[in-house]
């Protein structure tokens, strides 16, 4: 069984495709790099929210399938020949793919991993496309021992997940993109008794297409870090309407603030055919609980009084993804004396390896220095030296002892 929808793909022989594709990925600069934590996030969030056994981002070659990220019980081979997987068998479907039960499907049930370890009954798998001509470069797609199938609101969330994967793999192979926001958005210096927040931003173009900024209001101390995609200044225009319409909302709890917000912008960036990550909490000083939002960003590490850490993650689509109807998922953490928060832009991460092992990298940069501004300053000196390829932020919320 099959569920594909229309397509504006124009038809081509399988030999011009390969081509296509090869020359795409040769462009991406991405199929010979190890994992990036803006492929993982968006398999992390996939295998969760379907509660499946594996979810995998893969590209395809002439030949061979490159499997860029995968979250799964079982580890597969990072390239395997194209003929023996689901997407390879598949290259030719225009739309979503929906396998219930492999071994009930000729087209499937004689591949190796359906007759062996792990055994592969259920496989759903949406088309990843670039370029103009919207050649299929590879697949987002799902698997499962079980057998079982998806309703419709599943395929259109599995196909939100595919176009952010797309947005992703396209702004990667985008050099004169400048993701930007509009000069002199840095926040000003606040006071809030017995904590402190500072933080730095380094573009890695003319301006940064991240954002940061932090504000005081009755409620407390509201703290949002984002990152706009886009192209030129349009990403630039849509980061201050964001940060603007979260302003204007300045008092509201988060989820309140958030919804507003998302409400007025989300048109905006699917016209653009944008989105922003985007982590907004309000800080309680009394009792140091943080609420907040976090739309597809999950860079949030807290370091805690004794020792020990907790890296925060999302579950939720960026801004301009999200389907509509789904609700928000408003999470809650408590900073106790002595304890730190870190959210950073995923610029961050690439001062190391890119993943998400390097928040505590990051965590133990700053258990290391000896104040705050000492740790703003080895990030900057670490940039310098290995540029992350990307703008970088890192906001921090320390609680005195």
């Amino acid at each position: 069984m099959a569920t594909e929808t229309a397509s504006t793909v124009q038809s081509t022989t399988p030999g011009q495709d390969a081509a296509r594709r090869a020359a795409l990925l040769a462009a991406l600069d991405v199929v010979q790099g190890g994992a990036e934590e803006r492929f993982e996030r968006i398999t992390r969030i996939a295998r969760e929210a379907f509660g499946v056994s594996g979810s995998f981002l893969n590209l395809a070659g002439d030949d061979h399938l490159t499997i860029k990220s995968q979250q799964s019980d079982k580890r597969f081979d990072p390239v395997i020949p194209l003929d023996d997987t689901f997407c390879g068998r598949t290259l030719a479907s225009p739309g979503p793919v929906l396998v219930p039960d492999a071994l009930r499907d000729e087209r499937f049930r004689d591949l190796p991993m359906v007759l062996q370890d792990p055994n592969v009954r259920f496989y759903a798998g949406v088309p990843l496309r670039l370029g103009a001509e919207h050649v299929k470069v590879g697949t987002l797609c799902l698997i499962d021992p079980q057998p079982r199938t998806l309703d419709d609101d599943d395929v259109a969330l599995l196909q939100e997940l595919g176009i952010w994967a797309e947005r992703e793999l396209a702004a990667g192979a985008d050099e004169d993109r400048l993701r930007s926001v509009l000069a002199g958005l840095e926040p000003g210096a606040v006071d809030v008794p017995g904590y402190q927040i500072t933080g730095l931003s380094v573009p890695h173009g003319v301006v940064s297409g991240d954002f940061h900024d932090w504000h005081v209001s009755d409620r407390g101390l509201h703290v949002t870090v984002s990152d706009v995609m886009g192209k030129g200044m349009s990403a630039g225009l849509l980061a201050a309407n964001i940060r603007g319409a979260l302003l204007a909302r300045g008092a509201a709890t988060a989820p309140n603030a958030f919804g507003a917000v998302e409400a007025q912008v989300a048109p905006e960036l699917s016209r653009a055919e944008s989105f922003a990550t985007l982590f907004h909490g309000v800080l309680e000083p009394t009792t140091g609980v943080v609420e907040f939002i976090d739309a597809g960003h999950g860079l949030v590490l807290q370091l805690h009084h004794d020792g020990t850490e907790t890296i925060h993650r999302s579950l939720d689509l960026p801004l301009g993804l999200h389907p509509v109807g789904f609700e928000r998922t408003t999470g809650t953490l408590e900073l106790e004396p002595g304890d730190v928060l870190i959210v950073v832009s995923d610029g961050a991460l690439e001062l190391w390896d890119s993943t998400l092992a390097s928040l505590s990298r990051l965590g133990g940069l700053y258990r290391s220095s000896a104040d705050v501004e000492t740790f703003l300053g080895r990030i900057r000196a670490r940039a310098a030296s290995h540029d992350p390829g990307d703008d970088l932020t890192v906001v921090v919320v320390e609680r005195a002892a």
